[in-house]
């Protein structure tokens, strides 16, 4: 599993295409590709019902999250390989086992960003200054942040790498303050030393960039934890660039493919698959533009039916767009923010906490709220009771609104 060259990653075993977030009732209808190489999927959706379309190498299968599991117990009861994968995706883990407990990821949770570096791209490094850190983590979590990604080298492939034994020793200062601190920290590092300094001081989840590109050190130091592991798509070792890109048939199942063939070299490490959330890898191995297919069909990277965590923030798809340079693209990266949440992103690692936290909180009331939860209190109601304009006599209202209450 190490090595600098690309290669193109096998077909998923499952690939899930999901309603529209605003159908999301009983009857929304869902489309999977479902790798069938005997026919086997294909015969059990014909005994169950459930419409099916052959195809070279796989079945697409179209039905309710109803039906899907109709089929998916047809094929458990005919032990076909499909129906782990099936019911994996129909069953995505709501929580991440890390190295400080289980965490919810069946709702919006915001990873702040520390670079412990001054070459950050997006220029907000504090340098190895642990005051700093903890002033700036202190910030992040009144912002609303619920865990804090602790970065000691920058993956721009322009700067220099640093040393790993100056990374781990500094790293490890910042994250046993912020662990003190009460902090859920994370660090972000494809190098064993550092992680297992950082663990050691406290820190709960390892964000490996490498995409198992160096081997499977780092993801072994994480098991040896229990620490939460985060497998971030890769095409190349980190911090260089190949001479040639990788040329993508289509980038967003080849994609979904590597995550499947990589969780299943995890097992070799002894991490559990509680313990593993997946990154479809902005910026790593794409062009913009395929970048931006990854986030217009993102629900797909939900296949192998793990929490999915989404770091693009103010990355430089979004200067191609907005032609904005980092420091000015936090309203676009709450967009893609939004967006992805709707397709079933859960995680986001981001810069800009605050503003985050506003749009996640609207977009999930919007999408995952119910009738009801935003009523008016029994006393909220009558505050402006028979208003009218003939009351209102002067400039200012004769009553305040309660908290929570606009009418």
């Amino acid at each position: 599993m190490s090595g600098a060259a690309w290669r193109r990653s096998p077909l998923p075993p499952v690939r899930v295409i999901r309603p529209a977030p605003w159908a999301n009732g009983d009857d929304a209808v869902w489309t999977v590709h479902i790798e069938d190489a005997h026919g086997i999927v294909g015969r059990a959706a014909a005994a169950v019902a459930v419409m099916a379309e052959q195809g070279h190498g796989t079945t697409l299968v179209r039905g309710t999250r109803r039906d899907l599991k109709r089929l998916a117990g047809a094929l458990d009861a005919g032990r076909a390989s499909a129906a782990t994968s099936l019911w994996n995706a129909l069953e995505p883990r709501t929580t991440w086992s890390t190295a400080q407990g289980e965490l919810r990821v069946d709702r919006p949770v915001i990873m702040g960003i520390v670079n412990l570096t001054e070459d950050s791209f997006s220029g907000d490094g504090v340098g190895s200054d642990v005051a700093a850190a903890l002033a700036r983590a202190g910030q992040l979590r009144e912002q609303g942040a619920d865990i804090i990604d602790v970065g000691g080298e920058t993956a721009r492939a322009d700067r220099p790498v640093r040393d790993a034994e100056d990374e781990a020793a500094s790293g490890a200062r910042v994250v046993g303050a912020l662990v003190a601190d009460g902090h859920i920290v994370s660090v972000d590092t494809y190098k064993p030393l550092v992680a297992e300094r950082a663990l050691a001081a406290g820190a709960a989840i390892v964000n490996d960039i490498s995409g198992l590109t160096l081997g499977m050190e780092t993801a072994e130091v994480a098991a040896r934890a229990g620490a939460g592991y985060v497998l971030n798509y890769s095409y190349s070792v980190p911090k260089r660039r190949p001479d040639a890109p990788p040329v993508y048939d289509d980038v967003v199942t080849e994609t979904v493919g590597w995550m499947f063939e990589r969780v299943a070299h995890l097992k070799d490490t002894g991490l559990a698959r509680a313990s593993i959330v997946v990154d479809p890898g902005i910026a790593f191995g794409k062009s913009h533009d395929e970048d931006l297919q990854v986030l217009r069909r993102i629900g797909e990277c939900t296949s192998p039916g793990l929490p999915l965590l989404l770091a693009h923030s103010r990355k430089n798809y979004l200067g191609s767009v907005a032609a904005r340079p980092p420091g000015e693209r936090d309203l676009e990266t709450h967009v893609s923010t939004v967006l992805a949440l709707a397709q079933g992103a859960r995680l986001f690692r981001v810069h800009d906490v605050e503003g985050t936290k506003r749009a996640l909180d609207v977009a999930w009331a919007t999408l995952r709220g119910s009738a009801g939860d935003f009523a008016p209190a029994r006393e909220s109601w009558p505050w402006r009771a028979g208003a009218s304009a003939a009351h209102m006599t002067h400039g200012t209202a004769d009553k305040e609104a309660p908290q929570g209450q606009r009418w």
